[in-house]
């Protein structure tokens, strides 16, 4: 399978370059064409042109799609020397998480603002930063072929590591433009049975002509993962000097599978009079009405096998004493219906509003109870049906917000809602004072999620009546782009926290649980010297069942400078992720799922990598040690309970641009 999809991307690529010709517009075309907030010119094109190492001038705008696919976020493209060397998808998203040591692993972010909570199928949310699904896709406007190749590469033979991203996207007329992209993890692991594999493919095209617009996506996303359920002893790390992948584990012969396809596609259609609006510093076109439609198709599969049984590891066998397989599959079928009304020219009421409807069909395959005589795969039929309304504001020179609100009002999720207010505050205009306040508040109430109330595992099962969870949600940041500065604090109030107890199956608290959080993004500057700090604090008020590390850290140091007129740019440095130490959560292989654990602290440990960053031309290069300190002082370096990180290891890679 994972030949096939490589094939299919080169075809697709060829594909696209042989139209290479057909379009070969400048940035005048793009705005006689008025294709809209279509995103940001790409930096690296420009100082390419200045460099003079391409011919024609490379715009390249780029955006995702919000708010249920009606509206476009600018997405500025990664081209600069930075951060490369921070390869792990989780890290992008989270500077602290449990883990299981290895890339392409089930996570779960130690900040609970950065956790996966919107999920429609549970297994997945362990993976899902891995992952594209549409609204991750990235559509593109461009004036030349843009190409981007990521390749990163370490460890000894047959303990190696790679990751590779291939993007490809163009224009085939000034309307129309067609991408793909190809994502792989394949990673042996330093330890034994720990092999992961990953892939994602995506198939995407975007289409804007005068009124109507249409974006596609087609998208498939799969990873096997070998199951060691950790060290047998964590003393065998601690206190010994074996190699990793002489020590012993606790699981052989256990796999688990997870599968995601997703199609989607969004229509839109505009009535009444095109006009222009100035939006976060470019040209937007709309139309005073939009009326949007988006079909969404997804379907998802996990399963978990045991060839060798290990009663030392389970508690249980419920059906089998031989061997475990364990499946469990999802489908999903959603519509959504949508009027946006656009906000006008008039000085002082500048609102816009939005009403839709949203209809999902979705269909569980379980073990299930059959005449409460014996179990077998079950299907589950489910729908929800609700009413989605919305005021913004997002043209004001110093003043934009948005409020949301959505309510289930028929099907599984009956009366579950969803209210949402977000403001950022301008201190000056926004075009020429990069500095502000954003706030968030959000109160949803949600039912859980259909497999945390019924599951019958060949280890674990239960049934259980869970009420709905209830969550505040209030924030506020200062940023100050000038200053490099972000600061911020938050508050989430939960009530009927569901999550994994002691005994690896769901429980649901009566306890409310209060999360304060505050954070502090800064970057300082001495000359070529700079120094990118992030720090997170956060208090639970119940630590025994939401357990969270009080401060993490990411330090990000590094001498930064370019040679050769701008040719050759180098930056050398190191980085550091750190966490206190608290009870962090334990895995458990048959769920796919992290639960809690009061036998062990995890963390107060830093990880440290140096590294060296460069850009030659287009080409951006990285030589990493990762772990550099795994053999100075303790070895006590585990990101989860019995899951202990790699050991040092010499990673290199590059990411190599085209623009033509």
């Amino acid at each position: 399978m994972k030949q096939f999809f490589l094939l299919v991307t080169i075809l697709v690529c060829l594909c696209l370059n042989s139209y290479a010709q057909v379009y070969d517009g400048g940035p005048d075309d793009l705005q006689r064409d008025k294709l809209g907030s279509r995103g940001k010119l790409g930096k690296e094109g420009n100082e390419l042109d200045s460099l003079g190492y391409n011919n024609v001038k490379s715009v390249i705008k780029s955006w995702k799609l919000t708010d249920f696919a009606s509206r476009n976020e600018l997405v500025e493209l990664d081209t600069i020397l930075g951060s490369q060397h921070n390869y792990n998808p989780i890290f992008k998203k989270s500077i602290s998480n449990t883990y299981l040591g290895n890339l392409g692993s089930p996570y779960l972010s130690n900040i609970y603002r950065d956790r996966n909570v919107n999920e429609q199928f549970l297994p997945f949310s362990p993976y899902r930063n891995y992952m594209l699904k549409p609204e991750d896709i990235v559509f593109f406007n461009t004036t030349t072929p843009f190409t981007s190749v990521y390749y990163e590469t370490g460890g000894p033979k047959g303990r190696a590591e790679n990751l590779l991203r291939v993007l490809q996207t163009q224009n085939i007329n000034p309307n129309l433009n067609v991408g793909v992209s190809y994502n792989l993890i394949s990673s042996d692991g330093q330890y034994q049975n720990q092999k992961t594999k990953l892939y994602d493919f995506s198939f995407f095209f975007s289409y804007k002509k005068e009124r109507y617009g249409l974006d596609f996506v087609l998208n498939q996303n799969s990873l096997n993962n070998e199951e060691n359920g950790g060290l047998s002893e964590d003393t065998d790390l601690t206190d010994k000097s074996e190699d990793p992948e002489n020590l012993e584990v606790r699981l052989d012969g256990a796999k688990s599978k997870l599968t995601n396809f997703n199609f989607f596609m969004n229509h839109s259609y505009g009535i009444g009079e095109e006009r222009e609006v100035i939006q976060e510093m470019d040209t937007t076109y709309f139309y005073p009405i939009n009326f949007i439609y988006n079909f969404k198709y997804e379907s998802d599969s996990w399963r978990y096998k045991e060839t060798v049984i290990d009663n030392s590891f389970y508690s249980h066998y419920y059906y089998d004493t031989k061997s475990t397989f364990d499946k469990v599959e999802y489908s999903n079928i959603r519509n959504t219906f949508q009027l946006v009304f656009n906000e006008n020219k008039n000085k002082w009421i500048r609102l816009g509003a939005r009403f839709g409807i949203i209809s999902d069909l979705g269909k569980y395959n379980t073990r299930l109870a059959v005449k409460k005589i014996s179990f077998h795969q079950t299907d589950t039929k489910i729908h929800n049906n609700q009413l989605l309304a919305g005021l913004f504001s997002s043209a004001g020179s110093s003043l934009n917000w948005n409020a949301t609100g959505r309510y289930v009002f028929e099907g599984y999720k009956q009366n579950d809602f969803e209210l949402k207010y977000e403001l950022t505050k301008w201190i000056g205009k926004k075009d020429s004072i990069h500095h502000g306040v954003s706030v968030l508040a959000k109160l949803n109430s949600k039912t859980p999620d259909f497999l945390l109330s019924k599951y019958y595992g060949n280890n674990q099962q239960w049934n259980l009546n869970l009420d709905k969870i209830t969550e505040l949600e209030l924030g506020i940041e200062y940023f100050n782009e000038k200053r490099n500065l972000k600061i911020g604090g938050q508050i989430n109030q939960i009530d009927n926290y569901t999550y994994f107890g002691l005994d690896t199956i769901p429980e649901q608290t009566s306890k409310g649980i209060t999360v304060l959080t505050g954070y502090l993004k800064k970057r300082f500057k001495l000359g070529n010297f700079y120094l990118n700090q992030k720090l997170v604090g956060q208090k639970g008020s119940e630590d025994k069942i939401l357990p969270l590390p009080t401060f993490s850290i990411y330090s990000n140091n590094y001498y930064k400078n370019t040679f050769f007129n701008g040719a050759l740019g180098l930056q050398v440095g190191f980085a550091v992720h750190y966490n206190t130490a608290f009870y962090a959560p334990d895995y458990m292989p048959s769920t796919g799922q992290f639960f809690l654990q009061n036998q062990k602290e995890i963390g107060d440990y830093p990880k440290v990598d140096v590294y060296i960053n460069f850009r030659i031309r287009r080409t951006r290069i990285f030589v990493m040690y990762e772990h550099m300190n795994a053999s100075i002082g303790s070895k006590n370096y585990f990101v989860a309970p019995h899951y202990p990180l790699n050991p040092a290891m010499l990673k290199y890679g590059l990411i190599w641009t085209f623009y033509n």
